[in-house]
């Protein structure tokens, strides 16, 4: 072979060397984006549990929490980056489905679940939000079931229902409503899931939270008016943990978790996203002296397994796609 067609050879097979690996690093910044929004909700179960406890009720808590949201992500883009703002008026349906069906009607119909059956019980149930996305992703043919992420999915869901039932109290009291409201929370999550990648498409993620929280005020608004707020009888550490809430554990970790979908499948990002109450679970062990069961640990050594599972299997199968490209470049090296 012409030694110009060897140099061209081995140029375009730098070039597919250097797109896997750009690969593989784009799904380990999707996984770590995943992970971190899962630490950061984990924090909101203290800060949660601080203000339900000081009379803060749970729909007026949704409410606040969404529209203090909204209202910070609008003026931080308006002071930083106000381009990002412009979106086209043919895609304002679009962001208020999202944001009412996706996060709105998920958070209420999960709190409704919460008044018809024991915390437990909906848990369990809202864990099954990855079982949903991957049999979307399967009749779409949006996505590919392989062994690992199998294994994973059985290691991480097994790891949540060993967690719910080792906590005090175990899966607690049943119902058919609560168990209809917690399914269907759930199915709405996988719902958020696969539909913001649509938008993920044409916009920034900060784009794309910003419209999304102020869609979901406007539903939290229409249900709860601001007149209906108790506010004269929240205190300024009331305020500032609403504010801590709104920002540091709700803007933060939805925004991770919406990037995180420019780089990993929706049922990896899901399935990542699980060490949620791993990490909240720790937290209460660590700041609010609950007692973890051996049981719990167990099951928090599982889910952190099957994410540790679909990491190691990307990673092998890019490294599998650089070794294909590389045997015709070994093939033409000259001796």
């Amino acid at each position: 072979m012409p030694p110009e067609n060897n140099q061209s050879s081995i140029n375009v097979g730098n070039v597919g060397n250097v797109g896997h690996v750009s690969n593989a690093v784009n799904a380990g910044r999707g996984y770590a984006l995943a992970a971190s929004a899962a630490v950061l909700w984990g924090l909101s179960g203290t800060a949660s549990k601080y203000l339900l406890s000081h009379q803060v009720r749970p729909s007026d808590l949704l409410a606040i929490r969404t529209a203090i949201a909204a209202t910070l992500i609008f003026i931080w883009l308006a002071l930083t980056s106000p381009r990002l703002l412009r979106v086209s008026r043919a895609d304002l349906p679009y962001f208020l489905i999202l944001g009412v069906v996706g996060l709105a009607a998920h958070q209420f119909l999960y709190y409704l679940a919460l008044e018809r059956t024991s915390v437990g019980f909906a848990l369990l149930l809202a864990y099954t939000a990855p079982i949903f996305l991957m049999a979307y992703g399967l009749l779409a043919k949006t996505e590919r079931m392989t062994p690992g992420k199998a294994l994973a999915a059985l290691t991480a869901i097994s790891g949540c229902v060993l967690m719910v039932f080792g906590q005090a109290g175990g899966i607690g009291s049943a119902s058919l409503s609560g168990a209809a409201f917690a399914i269907a929370s759930a199915i709405l999550f996988a719902f958020y899931s696969v539909y913001s990648q649509r938008g993920l498409r044409r916009y920034d993620a900060r784009t794309m939270l910003a419209y999304i929280f102020l869609a979901s005020s406007i539903g939290w608004l229409v249900f709860r008016p601001p007149w209906t707020w108790p506010v004269r009888s929240y205190d300024p550490t009331i305020w500032s943990v609403l504010l801590y809430l709104s920002s540091v554990v709700t803007l933060l970790p939805f925004g991770m978790y919406l990037a995180s979908l420019r780089h990993i499948e929706a049922s990896r990002a899901n399935l990542t996203s699980m060490i949620e109450p791993v990490m909240a679970t720790a937290l209460a062990w660590l700041w609010l002296g609950e007692q973890m069961q051996p049981m719990q640990i167990a099951g928090g050594a599982a889910v952190l397994c099957g994410v540790l599972l679909l990491q190691i299997e990307s990673l092998m199968l890019a490294r599998r796609i650089t070794e294909r490209i590389q045997q015709p470049i070994d093939r033409h090296d000259p001796p």
